[in-house]
């Protein structure tokens, strides 16, 4: 009788072995089931570049994909949102779990006013923001700037970039040198209507208003002269004496967002959203046509504004392809900080010693996914920056510098690529 026992038993398991092969039933020893999740997170279609290949994310379902692989089955919930300030108030109020393009200075605001967020990732760079007067306009060189009415929209980037080329051309703010300044979108700017002698805008508006003949391009963020100056194509020599050369005036970036309690109870997720957007870069960057259609059809603009725009930015364009937090995308919001300071619009500039333990809590994911990344960028990239030509966009020098992990290594990381100004804090 224990015979015939003995030998059921191994009867039944070999036949249990052979239905779980041929998927039947699971064996003891398969794959722990995926934890379920719903990730709610915002963006914002009308980020230039950086949205497009946000576009890509999510038509691919690659956050979904990634997070699979380390072991969650994600229902993400996309929000769009058309400016950083209702992305602040959604991300204090707790409706979102992580959120991507924000600029230097609502992501100063963000952290200055103690948003429960860390920073996990840049993923823009260039932003192409420019000075743009009207066609055959008597204004075209920046030295004829004192005096006139510029119109933009006030305390944005645009307004950033204009009191840093004044600050950097003359030595002095723009009350100093009597620029009037009237608020206005952007999109209202770029027409140039009577009374305005230049327009403050960013990307893609700046196509725009080239492509409809409203205006031309007195230059960029990064020192770039354009038909509406005397001396178009060329890189202006003022621009050399940037905290941010051999980027431009000022270094500007857009970075993404994980709430703080998420990040500490999914790191796994918040690692698998990073190699997502890294993968969705690659994506893209292989498909430049789908890439354009893409943003074309959010965008609602013609074919070359789409593309132009797609070319400026550094991660669109392919220039740089790692969005790990570097020493000078940190520089990049100290900077930020120092300008909002010098308008009066906050108390005191943020500080290395009061970033680095907010940046800390996202290190070692990021450091994890740079590890995990095929191909990877090597940390001699990073430190030498990221430098290169569009056929549309023209030339784009990001800098960069060591990675955030690396930090708690590197006794002065950061401080020692400061430079001082344009803005006098008193």
């Amino acid at each position: 009788m224990t015979r015939f026992v003995t030998l059921l038993r191994v009867g039944v398991t070999a036949v249990a072995m052979v239905l779980a092969a041929v998927g039947f039933i699971a064996p003891a020893f398969g794959q722990a089931p995926l934890k379920k999740l719903v990730v709610r997170l915002g963006w914002q279609p009308l980020s230039g570049g950086s949205a497009a290949i946000a576009m890509y994310m999510i038509r691919e379902k690659l956050f979904e994909k990634e997070a699979a692989k380390l072991g969650y089955e994600i229902t993400p919930e996309w929000k769009t949102f058309a400016a950083g300030p209702p992305m602040n108030e959604a991300m204090m109020s707790g409706q979102l779990d992580i959120d991507m393009h924000l600029s230097a200075l609502p992501t100063v605001a963000r952290l200055a006013t103690g948003i429960p967020v860390v920073p996990i990732a840049v993923v823009g760079s260039n932003l192409g923001n420019a000075i743009m007067v009207a066609p055959n306009s008597p204004i075209n060189d920046v030295a004829l700037l004192p005096g006139k009415t510029v119109g933009l929209p006030l305390g944005t980037s645009a307004h950033y970039l204009l009191t840093s080329i004044i600050e950097t051309h003359f030595g002095k703010s723009i009350q100093d040198m009597g620029i009037h300044l009237v608020n206005m979108p952007v999109s209202d700017a770029i027409r140039m209507p009577t009374g305005i002698d230049a327009a403050a805008v960013w990307t893609p508006v700046r196509f725009i208003g080239q492509y409809l003949g409203q205006a031309e391009l007195l230059v960029d963020a990064n020192g770039y002269t354009g038909k509406g100056n005397k001396s178009p194509g060329i890189r202006v020599p003022e621009v050399k004496a940037s905290w941010a050369y051999p980027e431009g005036y000022i270094a500007d970036r857009i970075y993404a967002f994980a709430r703080e309690k998420f990040l500490s109870d999914y790191p796994d997720v918040v690692v698998a959203f990073i190699l997502a957007h890294m993968k969705a870069q690659a994506l893209s960057l292989q498909d430049h046509e789908g890439m354009v259609a893409l943003a074309k059809a959010t965008w609602k603009q013609p074919d070359i504004v789409v593309d132009t725009t797609l070319q400026t930015f550094a991660e669109s364009s392919g220039v740089r392809m790692t969005p790990a937090i570097l020493e000078w995308d940190v520089l990049t919001l100290i900077k930020a900080s120092e300008y909002l300071t010098f308008m009066k619009a906050r108390d005191k500039p943020l500080t290395w010693e009061g970033l680095q333990p907010i940046l800390m809590k996202s290190a070692a994911v990021q450091k994890r996914a740079w590890e995990m990344s095929s191909p990877q960028v090597p940390l001699e990239q990073m430190m030498k920056g990221f430098h290169g030509t569009t056929k549309l966009g023209g030339p784009i020098a990001i800098n960069g510098g060591a990675p955030v992990w690396e930090w708690p290594d590197i006794p002065d990381w950061g401080k020692r690529i400061y430079v001082a100004g344009p803005f006098v804090l008193k």
